[in-house]
């Protein structure tokens, strides 16, 4: 009983400051994702890197990947030069970081300097396309679009969970993850759909049409059940349950931010694709 008081208190705190940060506007929402930018790549690294490989250049490459990291997210906040400084920063920050796998005496300095990469690949450009996809939303729709976004990604959980619990028989992916099933899957997909639905009557202000809305749960089922179980990949190749324990009952900060990496590149480009 106490623990899932303990993560129905941190579920709020951690939804209401994705709501709030919504509602505050684009600076706030786009320094929430350099936020989780930064703790996101840090867990990262705290997970593939074994205590004894935790060397000094490693220290400083890890600093490197985490600025790095939050760069990404927050650079859109800026303005067009400072946007095109950050694209041309990426070339810049590989060859730093390949050449500091140079000086790294630690054991496999070129699996240390590929998982580096990876972080920024897996977490910083996934935050990134939030960001950008609120800007998008913002000046072509309505800001409230990445709301039903997470809307989206919270329902379709809470959809899958419980059609899952109930009729789950036919195993999704049994071998990352034994409890999801297609049942699950179609009961998180018609969560989607049927957000999408709503927001169509709420938001016509939005000017999506409701193939649009009804594209967007689409993608945002598919793409939430791939990023949580390229997460399960992860941590089972790990030996870990969960990604950290940063979050009282719900674990690390990827555990709960894994659908939307894979999910916000998918709905900024649709939006990016909606508005010309």
């Amino acid at each position: 009983m106490k623990n899932l008081i303990v993560r129905s208190i941190s579920g709020i705190i951690y939804v209401a400051l994705i709501v709030g940060a919504i509602f505050a506007g684009f600076d706030y929402f786009g320094a929430l994702m350099g936020l989780f930018a930064l703790l996101g790549v840090v867990e990262f690294q705290r997970l593939v890197t074994p205590a004894d490989g935790r060397t000094a250049v490693r220290t400083i490459a890890h600093v490197l990947d985490a600025l790095t990291a939050v760069w990404m997210a927050v650079s859109f906040l800026l303005d067009l030069d400072v946007m095109i400084i950050s694209l041309l920063y990426i070339p810049v920050y590989m060859a730093i970081r390949f050449t500091l796998a140079l000086y790294d005496k630690g054991a496999a300095p070129f699996r240390a300097a590929a998982l580096s990469v990876m972080s920024l690949a897996y977490i910083a450009i996934g935050l990134t396309a939030s960001t950008v996809a609120y800007m998008v939303a913002v000046e072509g729709f309505d800001f409230r679009v990445i709301l039903v976004m997470f809307m989206m990604i919270w329902l379709n959980d809470t959809g899958a969970y419980c059609f899952g619990s109930m009729l789950g028989r036919h195993r999704l992916f049994e071998r990352l993850s034994p409890k999801k099933s297609w049942e699950g899957f179609f009961g998180g997909l018609l969560c989607s759909v049927l957000t999408g639905v709503g927001a169509w009557y709420l938001l016509p202000q939005a000017q999506l049409p409701l193939w649009a809305w009804l594209v967007m749960g689409v993608l945002v089922t598919v793409f939430a059940t791939w990023g949580d179980l390229f997460e399960s990949l992860l941590k089972r190749n790990l030996g870990v349950k969960d990604s950290g324990n940063l979050i009282p009952g719900h674990g690390g900060i990827l555990d709960r931010i894994d659908s939307l990496l894979f999910v916000a590149p998918m709905v900024m480009l649709m939006l990016v694709l909606l508005s010309f």
